[in-house]
């Protein structure tokens, strides 16, 4: 990329003084433009933008001082203004700074050093440049970014709509329905369906090893379906990534809990009531340590514990992105244990335990 040619602005009264800056500069490839007064500086200031300004003190219409300051107020972007003085007092200098110069140039003019002060402040406005270049890039991707957030919780909104209308069909209907988003949940996914297929089976056996009636267990496997759906908010960069999560990539992830309690939130019925704490709390631990709420022990709503239980059994069980090589049942089954009190509810892990050859029935009929 080409820059521009690098324009400067001599504000000098005394002509012999402003052609020796004027050829100095020149020779060294830089633009000028000049002025004899404030009132022609400031104009061309305004009119030119120039790159970096050499301003004289003592100007036959105005002060210095003053022209520097209104330079300063004019501009929203940094041009360096360096103060050109036979003066010498630290008076004189307290009040050139407080007027918002960058720097001064004594005279008589050197040429090494009015060159090398030159070229200094000029990567430093250069660095300016691309600095104020980046935070409009970042303003105008971070514009680009809520105008996507937005359309993606309108779409979630209307998802919730649709789901709240789906209340009044019957229950055939809504529990197709019901299974259809938590498929679409996990749609990017290459395992389109079956996690949720899977799933629904798993937390089902659980639920009736844990002693629930057959109809409770029914609304728990239902319900299942649906833990899950709060990765409809996730980005697609950030969900399918097979290398490591970096910390922010982490937290994106974790929102999937909080997304999805709030696509099922101020639930009408017992389905969605237990969805909504599937899909909140099943990242949730035993020990205090899951997310999003650091919940505890029996803190954590039971459809929560019996869904992580069968989350992470078939998590450690199927092929992910993230992992390539799967546990045998059989091995998931002896990692869970090994959470028992810690990851997972103990009562939980031992309804496991007892029911696990129909687990892994289940399991395998929902692979075929």
């Amino acid at each position: 990329m080409v820059e521009d040619p690098t324009l400067i602005l001599v504000v000098e009264d005394n002509p012999a003084n402003r052609e020796l800056l004027v050829e100095y500069l020149e020779a060294e490839r830089f633009d000028v433009v000049e002025a004899g007064d404030a009132r022609t500086g400031f104009e061309l200031f305004k009119a030119r933008r120039p790159d970096l300004v050499l301003l004289d003190v003592m100007l036959p219409d105005d002060s210095g001082f003053n022209l520097c300051r209104r330079m300063k107020s004019v501009s929203r972007r940094f041009v360096p203004v360096v103060l050109v003085t036979a003066l010498h007092e630290t008076a004189d200098k307290v009040e050139g700074l407080g007027a918002g110069a960058d720097d001064f140039l004594s005279k008589p003019i050197i040429r090494e050093e009015l060159v090398a002060r030159t070229r200094s402040h000029l990567r430093v406005k250069r660095l300016c440049d691309k600095v104020e270049m980046y935070q409009a890039e970042l303003a105008r991707f971070n514009q680009r970014l809520q105008e996507e957030v937005d359309l993606r919780t309108q779409q979630l909104r209307a998802a919730l709509a649709d789901l709240k209308r789906a209340m009044d069909l019957t229950e055939k209907t809504q529990q197709e329905i019901v299974e259809r988003l938590g498929v679409a949940s996990e749609y990017r996914d290459q395992e389109t369906g079956n996690h949720v297929r899977r799933m629904s089976l798993l937390v089902h056996e659980l639920a009736l090893a844990c002693g629930l009636s057959p109809e409770s267990a029914e609304v728990y496997r239902q319900a299942a379906a649906l833990h899950d759906i709060g990765k409809m908010g996730v980005r697609d960069h950030v969900l399918l990534k097979p290398e490591q999560l970096d910390e922010g990539e982490v937290e994106l992830i974790r929102e999937h809990t909080i997304i999805g309690a709030s696509i099922l939130a101020n639930p009408r019925t017992e389905l969605l009531h237990v969805a909504c704490q599937m899909a909140r709390s099943h990242h949730e631990r035993w020990d205090g340590l899951g997310y999003p709420d650091g919940l505890k022990g029996e803190e954590i709503p039971l459809p929560a514990r019996i869904c992580t239980v069968a989350d992470v059994f078939d998590a450690l069980t199927t092929r992910r992105i993230y992992r390539r090589d799967p546990l045998t049942p059989e091995e998931a089954r002896n990692d869970i244990l090994q959470g028992s009190g810690t990851r997972f509810d103990p009562g939980v892990v031992q309804a496991f335990d007892q029911c696990f050859a129909k687990m892994a029935e289940a399991w395998e009929a929902a692979e075929k």
